[in-house]
Order: C-alpha cells, then structure tokens, then sequence
C-alpha cells in the first residue's frame, strides 16, 4: 500500500474510533441531569489531556503512525479542541505568550462568535 494511503487510513481508523467514542459520551449524558453539556467538556479537557500525553510520549519515542491514528484521527475526531490546546500549549512553551493569548481569544471568540453568526443568520433566513 502506498504511504499516503496507509497514512489516510491510519487517520480515518482514528478518526472514527474518536467521533464514535465522543458519540458515546453524548449517549451517556442523555441519562444524567446536568445544567451544562458536560459530555462536550469532558471530550475537550479529555482530549486535551490525551493529545498531551501522545505528544509527550512521542516527543520520547517518534512514531508517525501513532501521531497520525492517535493525535490526528482518534482525537481529531474526537475534538478539535486537542489541536487547539496543542498549538496553544507549543506557543507557551516557546514563550510566545502575546501569541498563545491570542490564539486563545481568536479561537474563544471565532467560535463562539461564530456560532452565535449562525443562529442569527438562520434565523433570518428562515424568518424566525
């Protein structure tokens, strides 16, 4: 098998196994009364902490397979709250702090921004 192909399987495996693990989460809370969707927190700090530990796992022992079925499918899919937490964890490490401030606040705001864009917007369209 081609390397760019095994590499695309590697990720859509993870993939699947974090959008279906995050599913099961979601069925979980469905059973349990909670003022919050904690299932969506416990996938982003979780996903987080996992994203961390392989990070500093593989910074010890490289191995791209791992990165790409655990870092980039199975928490990816998951969350792309990792991704985040990686890169902002990698600027405060390089001590770029203005930069990871700002990547925080781009992330917080764009996505919440965003989202609240889209209820407005399909509000509108839908006349509601």
């Amino acid at each position: 098998m081609p390397q760019l192909l095994h590499n695309l399987f590697l990720v859509m495996l993870g993939a699947a196994f974090g959008g279906g693990t995050r599913y099961l989460f979601t069925l979980l809370e469905n059973k349990i009364d909670t003022p919050i969707q904690i299932s969506t927190l416990i996938v982003n700090v979780g996903g987080g902490l996992l994203v961390g530990l392989i990070a500093g796992y593989l910074l010890q022992k490289p191995d791209q397979g791992i990165r790409l079925f655990l870092i980039v499918g199975f928490c990816g899919g998951l969350t792309t709250f990792s991704s985040f937490s990686l890169e902002t964890m990698t600027l405060l490490q390089n001590r770029e702090y203005l930069n990871s401030l700002l990547l925080i606040l781009s992330h917080f705001l764009g996505a919440v921004g965003a989202t609240f864009l889209g209820f407005y917007l399909i509000h509108k369209i839908m006349g509601h």
